[in-house]
Formats: C-alpha cells, structure tokens, sequence
C-alpha cells in the first residue's frame, strides 16, 4: 500500500507536473457543501430530540365552557396521582398573544379567551386514560399532549434530515464521478511518458502507483481547503446564531457532533475518491496500455 500512494523519487520525475489541475477544486467544492449540508442536518436532528425531549410528559388544557368548568377540570387534574404540575396561563398573556397575530382588532373584538393551563404528567402516569376521565367529567375541557401539537413540526424536520441524508449520498456519487474523470484525464495527459515507461520494463502496478499518488494528493489537498473554508463559514454563521442554537437545536450536542464530522467526513471522502479513481486508473490502463 505504501509503493502504491509513494513511488520512488527517481520514477515520480517521470511525470511531468501540471500547473493547473481541476480535480482539486472540484474535491475542495464538494467537501464544501458536503460539510455544511451535514451540519445542517445534524442541526435539524439536534432540533428533532431536543423538541421530543421536552415535550415529553407536557399536556395542555384548554377549557372553553365557564370559569366553574375550568374549576372543575383543575381539580380533577390536581387529585390524581398522575399529575405533578399545573400551570394556567394568565389571561393578558393570552391576550398579548392574540394582540400579536390580530393587531389592535383583538381589543376591538373582546373575543371570550379559554382556560389554557400546563399540565406536567409523572413518567408512569397515563395520559390518554386521563384525557378521557377528563371529557367525560367535564366535556368543555380538552387535555392534549405536547407530542400531538408538535407532530407535524417533527414529521416536518425529519423529513428534511432524510433529505440530507439523501443530498451527501448524491454528492458521495458526484465526487467519484468527478474523479474518475480527473483519473481519466491525467492518464489521457500523461499517455505517451506512460507508454514510454512500460516500453522500458515499468509494469502495470508502478505506472498506476504513479498517476494514483498525483490524484491522492489532489484530493487530500482539495478536502483539506474544503473543510477549512466550510469551518470557516459555519464559525461565522453560527456565532452570531449561538443563542438561538442553544435555546432550541442542541447547541453542545450539535457543537460535538459537528467536530466528529468535520474531522471525519474530509478523510472518509478522500479514501473513497482514491479508491474510485484507483479502480478507474486500473481499467483505463488495461485498455490503453
């Protein structure tokens, strides 16, 4: 393996040097977009458990009938076993609310506001058989989970962490075709020295470690300048975005995660540009040589 990516010296002279070579450029752009795609994604996941997390054991309460409904409800509510909390939400912050979505129309109207409360269930207590002691004792009243409310954000995001997914396996794919076709094209450069060299003894398997290691250190050097330039852009993106990002999305969960695949992906996607391209190297000799 190391005769195949270091050549000696004496034969890696053989192979004039290109001033200009695109396979660099198109790794680096790739690497680019892979790494920001993929935190992207892992911020939508980090979003994902953060909402499911927190939503879990919340319910609300919306009573719609009279205060003595409400009253009732709450009662209820507060002597079961099940339930450790209950929060109502003041009426003018429900009207503030309101106020935003209507604009000055909402003091105008004096629209009825219902009884909306909190309710934080224990980890074994049963929500659903709950809710429905609920409607049949106080059929104004509604207890809801959090989950349900949030289902379709969640749907939603995980939707859009398969549409990563989805985007990195197309780019994995574009990558090994751009190579290939840098592959190809070094060798198509490079024909008559090659020919020369297998013409004076060189075999098949030196010629190959010759153009395979000018491709290796094009694609290194094109992840590398990649992942630099996406590190570069997503520390200046999430800066100023930190508080937002660790309100709601996971920001050290996201922030550790981030590093693995910084770390990760250049490498993984320079391995596997040079095993393409040592695979379209080895065909394209065996035809033209």
């Amino acid at each position: 393996m190391k005769g195949a990516l270091f050549p000696p010296a004496s034969m890696r002279r053989l192979l004039p040097e290109q001033k200009r070579r695109a396979a660099p450029w198109i790794v680096g752009l790739m690497t680019f977009v892979s790494l920001v795609v993929g935190i992207a994604g892992l911020a939508v996941l980090g979003a994902v458990s953060d909402l499911s997390s927190s939503a879990a054991g919340r319910w609300s309460l919306q009573v719609t009938g009279t205060p003595a409904d409400a009253a009732r409800a709450e009662a209820l509510l507060s002597a079961s076993p099940a339930v450790e909390r209950i929060a109502r939400v003041p009426e003018a912050e429900l009207r503030r609310t309101l106020g935003a979505w209507l604009g000055p129309a909402a003091d105008q109207l004096d629209l009825p506001m219902p009884v909306i409360a909190e309710v934080s269930l224990s980890a074994a207590g049963d929500g659903q058989m709950l809710a429905q002691d609920l409607a049949r004792q106080v059929p104004a009243a509604r207890l809801t989970p959090y989950s349900a409310e949030l289902a379709p954000l969640l749907t939603t995001l995980r939707g859009l962490a398969v549409l990563v997914a989805g985007l990195l396996v197309v780019l994995a794919a574009a990558l090994a075709g751009a190579v290939t076709l840098a592959a190809r094209a070094t060798l198509d450069a490079n024909r008559a020295t090659l020919d020369v060299l297998h013409g004076i003894g060189a075999t098949d398997g030196q010629l190959l470690s010759l153009v395979q290691r000018r491709i290796a250190l094009d694609v290194l050097a094109g992840s590398g300048a990649g992942a630099l330039a996406a590190v570069i852009v997503l520390v200046a993106a999430l800066i100023p975005a930190r508080g937002l990002l660790g309100g709601w999305a996971g920001g050290p969960a996201l922030a550790a995660s981030g590093l693995a695949l910084l770390a990760l992906l250049p490498l993984v996607q320079a391995g596997l540009a040079t095993l393409v391209a040592r695979r379209a190297l080895r065909q394209a000799l065996a035809n033209v040589i």
